[in-house]
């Protein structure tokens, strides 16, 4: 499986272009005009902190932030197989897959997520180099799964259309997740909880259910660097393993540790 999602990173990179961002934090822009106040958030991100659900995230596109993927894709197959692979049961998986998203990162998010990963490296090395030669290579970068539920892919205006875009539903996961780039008040809070297998939830049922509306599960592939991996939260750690060994799971402390690039979304 790992060389079948080796060769997808190399046909469909996870990055996309500087230019694909609407918004940037003052720090991030560098500016030629004498305009001495950055241009205002788009509504989405006004609405989501009104509702408490984002700590200070990314400022996503609001237009093509996802790239559906159609029947037929060969990167669509690749990532169907990838989740059968990974699920409980693999001979006898039996979720139907809805639809399948790529998610366009901004290069702001990828270049994030290469710093944590040579902060990582560069760590182990000076403190844990004979026994985590894994970390000094590329971070411990692991492909794991984030299990939640997708709202805006179930209203009419969605159910013939393909998705593009991020929807202004603030109870949507999905959306919320990719637009902070994990960073949600759930996940500030308890850390971003990640897993080898492709079925495992990694949000609280009360947190996924909120708003008690009409909703699909839903996963995001993910590019992970777990970094120093422990069963003990008092050691020092990237992250923290938890669960049942079988089902491998680990709390993220960081959440530029996670890198989303598909969502699966089951019917």
């Amino acid at each position: 499986m790992n060389a079948i999602w080796l060769s997808l990173k190399e046909k469909g990179s996870c990055a996309s272009k500087m230019t694909e961002l609407a918004w940037l934090p003052e720090k991030m822009v560098r500016r030629k005009s004498t305009a001495t106040s950055p241009p205002p958030p788009p509504p989405q991100m006004e609405e989501l902190h009104e509702n408490n659900e984002l700590t200070d995230g990314h400022y996503y596109s609001i237009t093509n932030t996802f790239q559906e993927l159609g029947i037929g894709d060969p990167s669509r197959h690749i990532v169907e197989m990838i989740f059968r692979a990974s699920s409980t049961n693999p001979k006898k998986c039996t979720r139907k897959i809805k639809r399948v998203l790529k998610v366009n990162n901004s290069g702001d998010t990828l270049a994030e997520f290469e710093e944590y990963r040579a902060n990582v490296m560069k760590s182990s090395y000076k403190m844990h180099h004979r026994h985590h030669p894994r970390n000094i290579v590329d971070g411990n970068e692991l492909l794991q799964f984030y299990g939640t539920t997708m709202i805006c892919c179930c209203s009419n205006s969605y159910k013939t259309e393909q998705i593009s875009q991020l929807c202004r539903d603030p109870s949507c996961r999905v959306c919320r997740v990719v637009q902070s780039g994990f960073k949600t008040c759930y996940n500030t809070k308890n850390g971003v909880r990640v897993s080898v297998n492709s079925e495992q939830l990694s949000e609280d049922k009360t947190v996924i259910s909120k708003g008690k509306k009409k909703v699909k599960r839903a996963v995001i592939v993910c590019r992970t660097i777990a970094g120093r991996v422990v069963e003990d939260e008092q050691e020092e750690c990237d992250s923290v393993r938890i669960g049942l060994r079988r089902i491998k799971s680990m709390i993220l402390q960081n959440p530029a540790a996670v890198l989303p690039c598909f969502v699966i979304v089951f019917d």
